[in-house]
Formats: structure tokens, sequence, C-alpha cells
């Protein structure tokens, strides 16, 4: 009876737990995208990592079903920004990207950002992300 007990008591504390938080993750927050500098484009916010793997969403409120061109860069203060990586994600997507081999500095952490170009700040992008 005990064991049983024990059983329906952990389910309830699963279930009320984020579902980032049940597999590992937490929440650095999210981010709508800003016109740059040289209204070549858009940017999120910057995002401290601790390294390893961050989870990204990607959303637009707006969109036509078409691939988007994405691109995830680390910032460097007194240097030209670093490329992680380039993806095409679709509204909706959900994916990881390693970004281990990117943290530097004093903070030893990885200050992560996301750029956008095709669609500008059109369609109202943002992208939340999970460390």
């Amino acid at each position: 009876m005990l064991v049983a007990a024990l059983g329906v008591l952990a389910i309830s504390a699963l279930s009320t737990t984020p579902a980032s938080a049940e597999a590992g993750w937490q929440s650095l927050g999210n981010s709508d995208f800003y016109p740059d500098a040289d209204l070549n484009g858009c940017h999120t916010r910057t995002f401290s990592s601790g390294g390893g793997y961050i989870r990204y969403t990607f959303s637009r409120v707006s969109h036509d079903g078409e691939q988007t061109t994405l691109r995830i860069y680390e910032y460097d203060a007194g240097n030209a920004d670093e490329l992680i990586d380039t993806r095409h994600p679709y509204d909706g997507t959900v994916a990881t990207v390693y970004v281990d081999n990117f943290t530097d500095g004093d903070n030893g952490k990885a200050e992560i950002y996301f750029k956008v170009s095709e669609i500008g700040c059109n369609g109202a992008p943002w992208v939340h992300v999970d460390d």
C-alpha cells in the first residue's frame, strides 16, 4: 500500500512540473526579433548559456509556410561575432544546437543570439530558449 501511495505522489509531483524542467532544461526566456541598425535583418536579445546544448523554439505569428533562414551567433564584445550554425526552421520548430565550443570570457558563458534576414521583422517572429 505504501508503494502505491508513493507512486501516486510521484505522478502528482511530475504533473505539476513544467515540461522544460521535466527534461532537465532551464528556461532562458523569450525574445522578439528587433531591426538591425543597418535595417538588413532582425536579431533577438542575447541569451547566456553555460554550454552544452541549448534548445530553441522558433515561431512566427504570420507565415506563408516557407522555411526561414535562421542564423545563430555567439556575441563577442571585443571582436567579430561567431556564427554557430545556420538552420531553416518552419513556424513552431523546436531544435537543439551545441554551444559548448563557444563559452568564453570572464563568465565562461556563451552569449547567444538569433538573426533572420529574408523575413525581416514581418510576421512577428520570436524565439524561446532553454539551457
